[in-house]
């Protein structure tokens, strides 16, 4: 099998590419063809100099992630960039496009950093509940000090290639041909012919002002300990100590120091959650029931009804860029719903969510109209009455016959008895609910459902809306969030009716978990952290439990959806993974335990173990193998 490294010496330049699509992520594959890349160059007595590129757009957007799940192969990160910035001749990175993670990582490794003006730079480990693991938290001080260091990891977002050259991160920012012009920079280094003049290991510009740095950490763990949602994340404090050791510690012992770090939080249940998460996010965004269909492309949506829900509707789409065409019953409603609209984004610019200057293009493309045929010329029609208006059904029929095989037809319906309102539809199979987790221009996921006729064009619209107002969506019967988080709400309030614990109690240790405190009205108990455990795990396991339940019923393709659609409503904590990510996490065997003692204890209308846990145990299976 070829290299995804390609090495080719152009006078004096040893020019090597890593080609490995999409975005060359740095495989063990990928590893190897730079090991021996960089051998083949170091020994090869006409190379002079070296120029490490990306083919196509990245130059490299990090690590195989997939990698993680088991022990590194060798050449591991490390090994292989060390290499490089110990490599006795001119290395010279050229980035385009991506250089995240691992990619960044390549790039401090070399001697001279030459940039696109569209790169993007980052070290995005923590939102995988990581640190980065090759050196990142010890070059990257040490070239532009702790606090652009830690603004850098701790968010984990990139910076443009301008902000990069300005910190001190990249020497230049190219806008003629960046391959060209690195090429030629080491060319010129190659043949002065006094090696390498510096190594990212040896800066000392970030580290100038100890007094200044160590002020900065104070301020991060200061500003962690602020915030009790993240504070209770394990890898950015320890992205705040890496980050310290560069300060404190040789090079040598840093690196070792981060390594030790990273490989502690990779075997740690946050990480292994959060990567769960990362792969089933890309999972559920595209289903089975796409049936091979792309998300669709939604530029402009009909909203029936310009209620509370309508309203919200519209206004998430238009603040989004989605054109909006307003159907209500005359023109006096249809002024009504607007004022609810330019209030609802009002209220965003209030909330630091929108800018103050972007609510009149908002507005502007939201249209009215009172007539039948208004509706012509849209992507999408959802139908936004209440449940108990009483006049859904009769809406739906009159809608679907008007648009006939044109628009989707969408109802915002929570009602999970879809089949009742599509019987009297004349378009059934181009019929879809969508069911936002909260207000539409505050939710973060959208439920979409549909009945086995529905086409794939249709589910894909549904799909196409959710990202086009920025959201996650999943493939899902109405209300699968809400029945499984109701679960959770079941069991906390069991404990408090049979005194097992306070209101206070139970919300505070909901609180410490990372889920909204569920007994309304009261306030929090100051508890130990194992009380706190004890008392949120009930919650866990009714939740894991009913959330097996609907997979056994097909309420959701798979468990990895029912997971992200849990977590995108906040209705269970990012870095535990989901519910039965979660179960999994804890033992199959020993959340079945735990169901079956509560059911004899606490009865079995919450408690009986769904069948699932039984099956996969004996089996010795996850929920991946259903």
């Amino acid at each position: 099998m070829a290299s995804p490294v390609k090495l080719k010496v152009l006078d004096g330049v040893a020019r090597i590419v890593i080609d490995a699509p999409p975005v060359n992520a740095q495989s063990l594959a990928v590893r190897r063809g730079l090991w021996e890349a960089v051998r083949m160059a170091e020994a090869d007595p006409k190379v002079r100099a070296l120029a490490i590129l990306g083919a196509g757009r990245n130059f490299s957007a990090g690590a195989e992630i997939s990698e993680f799940e088991g022990a590194g192969q060798e050449p591991w990160f490390g090994t292989v960039f060390n290499r490089i910035e110990a490599c006795a001749k001119p290395v010279v990175a050229g980035i385009a496009g991506a250089a995240l993670g691992g990619g960044l990582e390549l790039a401090l490794a070399c001697h001279f950093r030459l940039a696109a003006p569209d790169a993007k730079l980052g070290l995005p480990e923590v939102k995988l509940g990581l640190v980065p693991g090759a050196g990142g938290t010890q070059r990257t001080p040490r070239l532009i000090g702790a606090e652009a260091a830690l603004r850098m990891m701790l968010t984990g977002e990139p910076m443009g290639a301008r902000a990069a050259e300005k910190l001190g991160l990249v020497d230049g920012v190219v806008e003629g041909d960046l391959a060209e012009t690195t090429l030629a920079l080491a060319r010129e280094l190659g043949q002065a012919g006094e090696g390498p003049t510096r190594r990212s290991r040896d800066a000392r510009a970030g580290l100038e002002d100890p007094r200044g740095f160590e002020a900065a950490i104070a301020a991060a763990r200061a500003a962690l300990a602020a915030d009790p949602a993240r504070a209770r994340l394990e890898a950015p404090h320890r992205v705040i100590d890496c980050i310290e050791g560069a300060l404190l510690l040789p090079f040598e012992t840093g690196l070792a120091y981060e390594l030790d770090a990273f490989e502690e939080l990779r075997a740690g249940r946050q990480s292994a959650a959060l990567r769960h998460v990362f792969f089933a996010e890309r999972a559920a965004a595209r289903p089975a029931r796409l049936g091979g269909e792309k998300p669709g492309v939604v530029a402009r949506i009909g909203v029936v009804g310009g209620g509370k829900a309508g309203a919200e509707l519209a206004a998430a789409a238009a603040a989004r860029g989605v054109g909006v065409r307003l159907m209500e019953q005359d023109t006096a409603h249809v002024q009504a719903a607007k004022v609810r609209i330019e209030a609802l984004l009002a209220a965003e610019v209030a909330a630091g969510r929108m800018k103050a200057e972007a609510v009149a293009s908002a507005l502007e493309r939201v249209t009215g109209t009172e007539e039948d045929d208004g509706l012509a010329g849209c992507d999408l029609v959802i139908e936004t009455l209440p449940d108990e208006s009483g006049l859904k059904g009769d809406l739906l029929a009159r809608l679907s016959e008007l648009l006939g095989a044109g628009p989707v037809l969408a109802t915002c319906a929570r009602s999970p008895e879809l089949d009742l309102l599509a019987a009297p539809l004349a378009h059934p199979d181009r019929f879809i609910a969508l069911r936002f987790s909260e207000a539409a221009h505050q939710a973060g996921l959208v439920e979409v459902g549909a009945l086995e006729g529905a086409s794939g064009e249709a589910v894909a619209l549904g799909f196409g809306l959710a990202r086009a107002l920025g959201l996650q969506a999943v493939f899902a019967e109405p209300a699968v969030v809400a029945l499984v988080a109701g679960a959770g709400r079941a069991a906390a309030e069991e404990q408090v009716a049979r005194g097992e614990a306070s209101a206070e109690e139970v919300n505070a240790a909901w609180a410490g978990f990372g889920l909204a405190p569920p007994m309304e009205g009261a306030g929090m108990a100051d508890l130990a952290a194992w009380r706190a455990e004890a008392l949120v795990r009930p919650a866990c396991l009714a939740m894991a439990n009913a959330a097996a339940l609907m997979l056994a019923q097909g309420a959701v393709e798979t468990a990895a959806a029912l997971d992200v659609a849990m977590i995108a409503a906040g209705t269970f904590p990012r870095e535990a993974g989901g519910p039965l990510h979660w179960a999994e996490a804890e033992g199959l065997a020993k959340v079945e335990a735990a169901l079956a003692e509560r059911a004899e204890s606490h009865g079995a209308a919450l408690w009986e173990p769904a069948p699932q846990f039984g099956e996969l145990v004996k089996n010795g299976l996850g929920w991946a193998d259903l």
